[in-house]
């Protein structure tokens, strides 16, 4: 599942469209610096979405987080994904965590998605890998610890310029057959 939206963003960014445009505006060859990511997994990565209650009684929800990398670290960066987030699931189960202290509630599942795309969907692991490109080239400011929004606006500034190309078909696979 990696590789195949891997080969979907080179794809994107080894050709002239507004998305690679966009990503020259901090690297002249991002096609180039792409593929000197590597991947990892977090399997211990957080595999619920949390309710909290602020003050007021508004109810904020948390999604688990589904890829992360080091700001700015260029060539050879490492993209970690976490495999129960909504780069590889459509959905989580959802804890309530009382603000009186009280115990953790499950309170069903949850969808989870990337940007507009249901999680575990080709477009929201595309859209997962520039993301965190844009991270790597520091084109994106950081939003780790993502209590202000800033990572849900930083997708979407991804989506303003790379919609169109997220949304393309993908090439067609040709597979090799021996008898």
């Amino acid at each position: 599942m990696i590789l195949r939206a891997r080969d979907k963003v080179l794809e994107i960014l080894q050709t002239e469209n507004a998305c690679t445009a966009w990503y020259r505006t901090k690297d002249p060859d991002p096609a180039a610096t792409f593929r000197t990511v590597t991947y990892a997994l977090d399997r211990d990565g957080n595999a619920f979405v949390r309710k909290t209650q602020e003050s007021g009684g508004i109810a904020l929800i948390h999604n688990p987080y589904v890829a992360s990398v080091l700001q700015g670290q260029g060539w050879n960066a490492t993209v970690t994904i976490n495999v129960n987030g909504a780069f590889f699931f459509p959905a989580a189960n959802m804890l309530d965590d009382h603000s009186e202290g009280g115990p953790l509630t499950v309170e069903g599942t949850r969808l989870i998605q990337v940007g507009p795309y249901a999680g575990g969907t080709f477009r929201a692991q595309v859209l997962a890998l520039l993301h965190e490109f844009g991270h790597v080239i520091d084109l994106l400011p950081e939003d780790h610890d993502d209590h202000d929004g800033k990572s849900r606006q930083n997708t979407f500034a991804v989506l303003r310029a790379c919609r169109a190309e997220v949304e393309s078909k993908e090439r067609p696979r040709t597979f090799l057959v021996s008898r």
